[in-house]
């Protein structure tokens, strides 16, 4: 009971390790932009599959611009009431992190004039706030993930089982009358062995009268 509860705390304060988004500059178009970055503990398919799937649930089909995913007039009741263009990029952190990346957010109020701390520091609070919580997003969206592939491999393995059993069914019958097949030759053989011997003592019988 102590290590499940120790392997539970340890993966929660490293999930919070990652948690934390920092104000950055990021490379957008060949020009530097503000933004905010975090480090995510997954690798950058199930980064953008997570964040694909979080959007489309509230209705905004993403867009690939130049390295970034896009999403348009996006209203999140996390960074206040107003509407946004929301840039989003993983890039994974070495060749050895293959399961870790940094995740970059650009923030632009519309025809990429994208949004500083030195502009609007409350929506960028706010924003890091929301990117804080990005983590746990990716990991509940992974665990469904999981959950949705180990349904499809307990379908095919007990699609698999049934198959076995209709086999087994099957064979179980062709050997029931492999049996009585067998049975009834052996019946036939007895019966044609005494029909044999009969025809034999008649043969044996009509030679005798020929010696006569």
């Amino acid at each position: 009971m102590k290590q499940l509860y120790f392997a539970v705390m340890a993966t929660a304060i490293c999930l919070t390790s990652f948690a934390q988004s920092r104000v950055a500059t990021a490379d957008y178009q060949k020009t530097k932009q503000p933004g905010i970055e975090t480090d995510v503990p997954f690798s950058e398919k199930t980064i953008t599959s997570s964040l694909e799937d979080y959007f489309q649930k509230l209705g905004y089909k993403g867009k690939d611009t130049k390295g970034y995913m896009t999403y348009r007039g996006v209203h999140l009741p996390q960074l206040g009431p107003g509407s946004y263009d929301l840039y989003f990029k993983a890039d994974r952190k070495s060749r050895k992190e293959k399961d870790a990346c940094t995740v970059t957010m650009l923030i632009s109020s519309g025809f990429d004039k994208f949004i500083g701390d030195t502009t609007n520091a409350v929506l960028i609070d706010s924003a890091k706030n929301y990117l804080n919580g990005l983590t746990a997003r990716v990991a509940a969206y992974d665990l469904e993930q999981q959950i949705i592939d180990q349904e499809d491999a307990v379908k095919k393995a007990a699609k698999s089982l049934s198959s076995l059993t209709e086999t087994a069914d099957d064979l179980q019958k062709k050997k029931s009358k492999l049996e009585n097949d067998i049975a009834e030759n052996i019946k036939k053989q007895a019966s044609q062995k005494t029909e044999m011997e009969k025809q034999q003592q008649i043969l044996q019988t009509l030679k005798e009268k020929r010696r006569q």
